[in-house]
């Protein structure tokens, strides 16, 4: 054994015992420190290993990040001049994720003292499952938000989100639409363009000019009051380019609240299919014109009724003799339209109002959108009904677009929401400019005895000096208890009035409807289109014109003049527009 070793073991024996307890205490220390890591780590990698159980693996589909970026993806929405219709707001939902809450009782009885609109029973039901996230509350106010907070359940938590919001409420309401709890648009333009909007696009550029669509909606709203109306409905459209100005259905509601009453959903504009009345009166004679059966000259006697079937057509306050064409458009008769379509027969007139647009379903950017209502067979007794109004339904939106093509010389612009910039205007009206409606000479004759209606007729009260307003009313009756159309006391009406301005070169047109006005003081007994609607579609043409910028003119159009025909010599006709 070497020297060395030899010594050491000799150390080691005189001291063992103290080095025994040294190495005892170095030994234990190290097994608790190892202990104490091992465990500190198994507990780090089972928190580690929860977390992605419950943010990763047991996510749920409908995940807040994915539902937050979609919204923040919605762009505004606003008119021809930029005037924002509909945007976002940044709000916060609360939101709860049941696995880490401890008391789902106790956590939902502070919810619901909080939330007391929501069902308990559903509440603490949806606690107590196993889902990972779950919503309690979409879009809390700042107050309610600050008293989640306060609350401090653990599982509960406040996560950003997005709220569409109307600036305007009501205003635009039929034509905007509005979007679900969850930011998907389910209506108006909102649902038509969801897929641009909810891209990375340029904002949404509308054709209202929501100044017009406040005048409008304020001269309804007087109008449906005065005249103790259920509902009201109007449009404005540029003649040439089919651009939509304003659009407004009364009732309306609150796009920014829950929306309780589902008939004020409802565009008579667009979706509402009714029976025009005289205002189809303007397309009767527009064919007569065009087939060349009748000149301005011809003579139709209306001093005998006509039978329907079962029901004798009359006229109301019109002069029972024989009358020329301008007159029987001019005083409304219903026996002279019958027998102006009688020369052209009844597959003429449902050629040319396939070629008016009548028969086809509407085009525009909204899902709302109705169809005609035609005549089963279209023979003899259809083709009298249809030449007055009757026997067959169709929106105001397919009215306003076969007129707007009579009056801007037979071509019929497609009607547009979106705003068409100055630079393609040209285009666009170039598009329309193939296959008119009616020739240039037709729509010209139609806009002069339109503006004689105006001037001597039914629609005398829309007369806004300055302006060579040019018009038609009707009053198409809904219901009758006695059969007939004599009668103006037993039943509920619509009155409308189709027409725009000026008579000259047109630039826009317009549909006002009042559904059911009744006889008001200052209207003598009557609650017809003369009295109620006519004098509406003034107001409303007053106010829009110079916003639209369409300059006054105190010079009048030249008189028709045609065939020795002395238009100024017709007497008055207030209210025959049946």
């Amino acid at each position: 054994m070497r020297p060395k070793i030899m010594i050491k073991s000799l150390w080691y024996r005189l001291s063992g015992w103290r080095f025994s307890q040294h190495q005892q205490l170095l030994h234990i220390a190290r097994q608790r420190t190892l202990g104490a890591t091992v465990i500190a780590c198994v507990a780090f990698l089972a928190i580690s290993v929860r977390l992605v159980d419950v943010m990763v693996i047991r996510k749920p589909t409908c995940d807040i990040g994915c539902y937050q970026q979609e919204c923040q993806l919605r762009q505004n929405i606003v008119d021809r001049n930029g005037v924002i219709l509909a945007t976002q707001l940044v709000t916060a939902s609360v939101y709860a994720n049941p696995k880490v809450i401890i008391d789902a009782k106790e956590a939902a009885d502070k919810l619901f003292k909080l939330f007391p609109h929501l069902n308990y029973d559903t509440l603490l039901q949806k606690l107590q499952s196993n889902q990972g996230f779950i919503w309690i509350e979409r879009h809390a106010s700042p107050k309610m938000q600050e008293a989640v907070h306060s609350l401090g359940i653990p599982g509960i938590y406040l996560q950003q989100d997005q709220k569409r919001a109307y600036p305007h409420g009501p205003l635009a309401c039929h034509v905007i639409g509005r979007c679900d709890i969850d930011g998907h648009g389910i209506s108006g333009v909102e649902q038509a363009f969801d897929t641009m909007l909810r891209a990375k696009e340029e904002v949404l550029k509308l054709s209202l000019d929501i100044r017009v669509q406040h005048a409008v909606r304020n001269e309804l709203v007087t109008a449906v009051e005065k005249f103790k109306a259920v509902a009201a409905n109007a449009m404005v459209m540029h003649v040439e380019t089919g651009e939509i100005i304003a659009m407004v259905s009364l009732p309306d509601y609150d796009p920014n609240r829950p929306m309780k009453n589902l008939a004020s959903a409802f565009n008579r504009n667009t979706l509402g299919v009714y029976e025009q009345g005289s205002t189809f009166k303007i397309l009767n004679v527009a064919i007569a014109l065009e087939t060349g059966v009748a000149t301005l000259n011809s003579i139709f006697d209306n001093r005998n009724p006509v039978q329907i079937g079962r029901f004798k057509i009359t006229d109301f306050r019109v002069p029972c003799r024989e009358l020329t064409l301008v007159e029987a458009l001019v005083y409304s008769s219903n026996i002279a339209a019958i027998k102006i379509a009688q020369r052209f027969g009844p597959q003429v007139q449902k050629h040319f109002m396939n070629k008016f647009g009548i028969l086809n379903s509407p085009i525009l950017e909204l899902p709302e959108l109705g169809n005609s209502l035609l005549p089963r067979d279209w023979r003899e007794t259809a083709m009298m009904s249809v030449s007055f109004g009757y026997g067959i339904a169709v929106t105001p939106l397919h009215t306003l677009s076969a007129m707007a093509g009579i009056v801007n010389n037979g071509y019929k612009p497609a009607p547009t929401l979106k705003f068409v910039p100055t630079e393609n205007r040209q285009d666009r009206i170039n598009s329309f400019s193939t296959n008119p409606c009616v020739s240039a000479q037709t729509s010209k004759i139609i806009r002069q005895i339109m503006r004689i209606i105006v001037n001597k007729g039914t629609a005398r009260k829309a007369n806004v000096e300055g302006y060579q307003v040019f018009a038609k009313t009707g009053t198409a009756y809904q219901s009758a208890k006695k059969g007939g159309y004599g009668s103006d006391t037993d039943r509920s009406r619509t009155t409308s009035f189709i027409g725009g301005f000026p008579a000259n070169r047109p630039q826009y047109i317009m549909i006002v409807m009042l559904d059911d006005p009744k006889p008001v003081e200052g209207t003598y007994g009557f609650a017809t289109a003369g009295w109620n609607v006519t004098p509406t579609a003034g107001q409303i043409i007053e106010r829009i014109a110079p916003l639209l910028g369409v300059k006054s003119s105190l010079k009048e159009e030249q008189s028709l003049g045609m065939d020795g025909m002395m238009l100024t010599s017709l007497n008055s006709n207030e209210d025959g527009d049946h």
